[in-house]
């Protein structure tokens, strides 16, 4: 099967499981209040309405039509709402499930209103929690061959910016990251989501104003590739950004800075490549978008200290629940003498959305191990 098939067998199976999700949320929720003529067909109807905005959003986010543009970010929620909505009638009916053991009267009825309750509840917080939570993640690390005291890395990952990014919301973040004084900045991927690299777009966003004592780095995320990977390549490199892929650099003889493209993560030729012409004699730092090339990057013979994201760590449910259930997720691991902090994200995908995480700066202290 060829690529362009592959990709259409993947968006129609995706369409059909969202229109198949809003379809069974309006069928419980017909079910929960056992609704009659003509209110049962207004609930679909409006429900229909509902997946058709959503859906429109979506596939036309990257049409650049100027209705797109108004119904995208509310496209991006209902998505959201879609989520976090199905994830908890799924549960009440394995709640309902026990009650056919129990027969307790109008019991359907009342889950209904407490799913649809706690739905609006979750929903509205996790909003809030976007729109107002950027926490900075403070992470400290003994390294015995660091030549100097201590190392301040600030990493950046995950902030997709696309068509609907606010300028004024990126500007505050860079901001924040310089008032960290940082000696170096990371960027580990999914810097964008459109082709936003045309002329001077991504300047509007204040990229030129970040600074770094000991210089600024990055890895290619898979949205990058989605994107406009050259471009992209290509404005990093004009703001003196070192996007590193397969290969490592010695910044200021301090550390070794590696890096792995995204789209070669889970190759180990690809990763034992990246890390091939580190100094041994220097500590190491790993960027990789996903954490997965992980196992990888930890069995080379020398410690590494690894710096991905891509996980969101769930952002909303379902995912949120799936990927508690994968190896990485979100924190920090260690594997032998190494060790690697996965990060939430800056910002999110999708849905402008966390239930049970937030969005961080994650500020990363290499500090000088006094010798035993």
């Amino acid at each position: 099967m060829s690529a362009k098939w592959g990709m259409l067998m993947f968006a129609i199976t995706a369409l059909s499981i969202y229109l198949g999700g809003y379809a069974y949320i309006a069928w419980r929720v017909n079910a929960g209040f056992n609704l009659q003529a003509p209110y049962k067909w207004y609930l679909y109807a409006a429900v229909a309405v509902l997946a058709v905005i959503s859906i429109t959003a979506l596939f036309g986010a990257r049409s650049g039509m100027p209705g797109i543009s108004v119904i995208g970010p509310l496209g991006y929620i209902l998505m959201g709402v879609w989520g976090m909505t199905l994830t908890l009638f799924i549960l009440n009916d394995a709640v309902n499930a026990f009650n056919l053991i129990f027969k307790i009267k109008s019991f359907r009825y009342y889950s209904t209103i407490v799913t649809l309750g706690l739905s609006v509840l979750g929903c509205a917080w996790a909003l809030i929690n976007v729109a107002f939570i950027l926490n900075i993640k403070e992470i400290k690390i003994k390294v015995p061959d660091l030549p100097v005291d201590s190392l301040r890395i600030v990493q950046l990952t995950d902030l997709h910016i696309n068509s609907f990014t606010s300028h004024k919301n990126i500007k505050k973040i860079f901001s924040k990251v310089m008032g960290l004084n940082p000696d170096i900045i990371v960027f580990t991927g999914d810097i964008i989501d459109t082709d936003i690299n045309e002329g001077d777009k991504f300047l509007e966003y204040g990229f030129d104003h970040l600074r770094a004592k000991y210089g600024m780095y990055a890895v290619t995320g898979n949205h990058e590739y989605y994107a406009s990977l050259e471009s992209y390549l290509e404005k990093s490199k004009k703001l003196g950004i070192k996007v590193l892929q397969n290969e490592s650099v010695q910044a200021a003889n301090i550390i070794n800075i590696a890096g792995v493209n995204d789209s070669d993560v889970r190759n180990p030729v690809a990763v034992k490549k990246a890390l091939s012409a580190i100094n041994p004699a220097l500590p190491t730092l790993f960027l990789s978008h996903q954490p997965e090339s992980f196992d990888v990057a930890s069995a080379q013979g020398h410690s590494i200290i690894q710096l991905s994201g891509h996980t969101h760590a769930g952002q909303i449910p379902p995912i949120e629940i799936v990927r508690r259930l994968m190896k990485y997720n979100y924190g920090l691991y260690e594997n032998k003498n190494s060790k690697m902090y996965v990060s939430s994200g800056t910002r999110w995908w999708g849905p402008p959305m966390r239930l049970f995480n937030f969005s961080e700066i994650v500020v990363l202290t290499l500090e000088k191990a006094e010798n035993r």
